[in-house]
């Protein structure tokens, strides 16, 4: 039984290789499907000058992305902190983008605050809360900011999409004039993390700023319990209103490929769903407990920061091939 089992996972894990490259054959284009963004989390730790990481000053970001072959910015709203409303702090990081030649696209937005809370007093107090990073994100001449899709855990689920949207259809009253998108990400624990209902969420706002932003690693669904939502399933789901894709990975195995995410699998829905884009490369670092489930593959050792943003990349051109556009 457990020789058949392997046969059957490398047979279908085989397959889903060469149907993305079928795929990918099918859809080419003159000019590449995908481009390659740099998350920010990336360095989060050197940046917060945690043990053991040389300490990286966050205006280094369009740098160190310049040099690792990477052409677009991702910025983290916890690492920018309060950086967000200095203009000074934000011209000189569009000086250094400039300088690197790279472009800034997406502030992740990570606000304690529920834009589906109950009483509408309260979600109105939450989108005003955001109008600042809207504000840095317009001066950055970034394509849009990212949120979470907090709402009231003890109400039913359809009741909490209908008040995040609501939160939502105000946020992009405030961003539409200034050319902003609003994405969702899976983030968070629970419904927040559940693609399925993220993706009734944006029907419901039914707007064409209000966008989704996939993030291959992030489905828990209870973490006191250890329990996870389906990935591929989530993915799926959100990928029609995908206005760019977050490529998570924690470990790599001796092959080179993602401990936790089947790679060509996961692609190969991105093919299929006709998502053209800026595909964006975040490497959290090792997994484990309870943020990702049991690996599928062993892991190896540990990478730093840099090697695991380059592990990624290269994973991507593996499956990827010549859909993705690669900096010189």
């Amino acid at each position: 039984m457990k020789r058949r089992r392997f046969i059957q996972t490398t047979v279908t894990t085989a397959l889903a290789a060469c149907a993305l490259q079928i795929r990918l054959a099918q859809a080419a284009a003159p000019t590449p499907r995908y481009r390659l963004a740099l998350g920010q989390w990336t360095f989060h730790r050197a940046m917060r000058g945690e043990p053991g990481f040389a300490k990286r000053d966050g205006l280094e970001f369009a740098r160190l992305a310049g040099e690792l072959g990477f052409e677009g910015l991702d910025y983290s709203g916890i690492l920018l902190g309060e950086n967000h409303a200095d203009p000074h702090y934000l011209a000189e990081l569009n000086r250094r983008a400039a300088d690197a030649g790279v472009r800034n696209l997406i502030i992740l937005v990570d606000l304690n605050v529920p834009l589906g809370a109950l009483d509408e007093t309260a979600r109105q107090k939450a989108v005003d809360k955001f109008r600042p990073w809207l504000d840095a994100a317009a001066t950055l001449g970034c394509t849009g900011i990212r949120v979470n899709a907090r709402g009231e855990a003890a109400l039913p689920a359809a009741e909490q999409s209908r008040l995040v949207a609501d939160g939502v259809a105000r946020l992009l009253q405030v961003s539409v004039p200034l050319n902003l998108d609003v994405l969702i990400e899976n983030h968070g624990e629970g419904l927040a993390c559940d693609g399925e209902w993220i993706a009734s969420v944006v029907k419901r706002v039914n707007h064409a700023r209000c966008g989704t932003l996939p993030d291959f690693g992030n489905f828990q669904k209870n973490r006191s319990t250890g329990e996870f939502h389906d990935r591929y399933a989530g993915v799926a789901a959100m990928l029609p209103f995908a206005k760019c894709v977050c490529a998570k990975t924690h470990d790599f195995d001796a092959k080179g490929d993602e401990c936790y995410t089947d790679y060509a699998r996961m692609l190969g829905l991105v093919a299929a769903a006709g998502y053209r884009g800026w595909i964006e490369v975040e490497y959290e670092g090792p997994g484990g407990p309870p943020r990702t489930p049991s690996p599928a593959r062993p892991p190896g050792s540990p990478l730093g920061e840099r090697e695991g943003a380059i592990a990624t990349k290269r994973l991507l051109q593996k499956h990827l091939g010549p859909a993705l556009q690669i900096r010189p």
